[in-house]
């Protein structure tokens, strides 16, 4: 089976790729750095779900998730908010959230995740 790579960003990394059935989105991160932990990741779902549909599948398929806050005590309650408007109540993945220094100072939040087809 030929593993098919899509929105590849530079030389580093496809933002989404398939591989015999399973659809893998990389690590997500906000463009507009400015907002807040709701606006960014209304905005990371908002990429998710693009990045699904050029895979061929969309939300509702998604098996885990991965997600990362910069401040976990801070931020979960309000993501986990913007999360739950958006995950399909009848199809919800199994998930792991932890804290994590990520990359700049203005990023609020990361996922990543698969799904199947």
């Amino acid at each position: 089976m030929t593993i098919q790579r899509y929105e590849p960003n530079g030389k580093r990394l496809s933002h989404v790729l398939v591989n015999n059935g399973t659809v893998y989105v990389t690590g997500q991160v906000p463009t507009d750095r400015s907002q807040g932990i709701e606006g960014q990741t209304q905005q990371l779902l908002d990429r998710i779900d693009h990045l699904l549909s050029v895979a061929g599948t969309e939300k509702s398929k998604i098996l885990f998730a991965q997600i990362w806050l910069k401040d976990i005590k801070r931020d979960f309650a309000k993501m986990n908010a913007v999360w739950e408007e958006w995950v399909p109540e009848d199809a919800l993945p199994a998930r792991a959230t932890v804290e994590a220094n990520l990359a700049a100072d203005e990023i609020l939040i990361e996922i990543a995740l698969q799904a199947t087809l």
